[in-house]
């Protein structure tokens, strides 16, 4: 009966302790499934918030305006050109309000960019005066704003402003004066003038002044002027008028090449093609088929592209990592080109060979 009892007693121990082990098993799996359960929610939850952060970032993305003098312009579609590769290549999206040589236009376009809140604004100078309206209109509108194509450090504006490039319009005249003196010595000459007011003919007039005193050959007071809307037809249209009243002229100074083509235009409509030669200032694409046609003696070459390049690069370092240009204002290099060095032009056609030139796109 004792034994009985014995076995009975270890029986219902051994009973205790499998079933104290299942539950404690139990205890522990429920555990371990709430952690595992825990961390999931936790990981999911973490995803989330990187795809919000990073839905947030594409959010985010930055939207530069550009207003140029008008796009109809070669000089400014090429720069524009360069601008929107260099901000394709970066991922910066671009709105580009063109309004058509109309200065009033500009300023509305620069007031449309900063209702739209773009995180820079790229503008022509139009006039000095215009461009201190659209430097109120910015910094009112806390948008950063950078020029190109005129220095306004010699026209000084109040406010704040990012960065300016510019071509220097004293030295294009004084090289270009400087070509016809030494060549065209004693002969008469015709200027064909862009439109003054924007700085530009401005300084032109100055290197003209600067050249005659220094080579001694030409008598600025002796040079024939005529002012155009910088267009083919208005140069046409001036050299045709002067042909017309009788006046006589052996070399053309035109403001630009596509003005150059529109003198072209007026002198073999009257037969004096041969016997009249034409100096003009961009070298652009146009530039060099006509000096390759010889249309034209000399053209002084300035880059556009880079303008274009260089204004983008100075939004976009100082948008995106706060950087400022060490220099505020740079200018672009000009060089006389004739047919013999007709290799040296560095081109405006938009491609990411020209980056290094400005010094690449993300650091000075």
């Amino acid at each position: 009966m004792k034994k009985i009892t014995i076995w009975l007693v270890l029986i219902v121990f051994c009973i205790s302790i499998m079933s104290f082990v299942s539950l404690t098993g139990c205890k522990t799996t429920t555990a371990t499934t709430a952690a595992e359960t825990t961390t999931a929610a936790e990981t999911t939850a973490v995803a989330a918030e990187t795809t919000a952060a990073a839905e947030t970032t594409a959010a985010k993305k930055l939207v530069f305006g550009n207003v140029p003098f008008s796009l109809g312009d070669q000089w400014n579609g090429f720069s524009v050109e360069n601008f929107k590769l260099a901000a394709d290549k970066k991922g910066v999206e671009v709105v580009v309000l063109d309004p058509a040589y109309d200065g009033a236009k500009a300023v509305s376009n620069v007031e449309d960019l900063v209702t739209k809140k773009v995180d820079a604004i790229g503008q022509f100078v139009m006039t000095p005066e215009e461009s201190q309206k659209m430097v109120t209109i910015a910094n009112a509108g806390n948008i950063p704003i950078a020029f190109e194509n005129t220095n306004l450090e010699k026209y000084p504006v109040k406010g704040d402003i990012v960065f300016n490039v510019y071509d220097d319009y004293f030295d294009v005249a004084y090289q270009a004066f400087k070509y016809i003196g030494e060549n065209f010595a004693g002969k008469k000459v015709f200027y064909v003038r862009g439109l003054p007011g924007m700085g530009i003919v401005e300084e032109f007039e100055l290197g003209i002044e600067k050249a005659a005193k220094d080579f001694g050959v030409i008598k600025s007071e002796d040079v024939i002027r005529r002012d155009t809307q910088w267009t083919t037809e208005t140069a046409q249209a001036a050299v045709a008028d002067v042909i017309a009243s009788g006046e006589k002229f052996d070399v053309v100074f035109a403001n630009n090449e596509s003005m150059a083509v529109g003198v072209h235009n007026a002198l073999k409509d009257a037969g004096l093609v041969d016997s009249v030669s034409i100096v003009t200032y961009n070298g652009g694409p146009s530039g060099v088929q006509m000096l390759k046609d010889g249309t034209i003696k000399a053209t002084v070459a300035c880059p556009v592209s880079l303008q274009g390049l260089y204004l983008f690069k100075a939004m976009y370092l100082f948008v995106s990592q706060g950087i400022t240009p060490p220099e505020k204002f740079i200018a672009l290099p000009n060089k006389l080109i004739t047919l013999d060095n007709i290799g040296e032009v560095i081109p405006w056609a938009a491609s990411e060979a020209l980056f290094d030139l400005v010094g690449g796109l993300d650091k000075w």
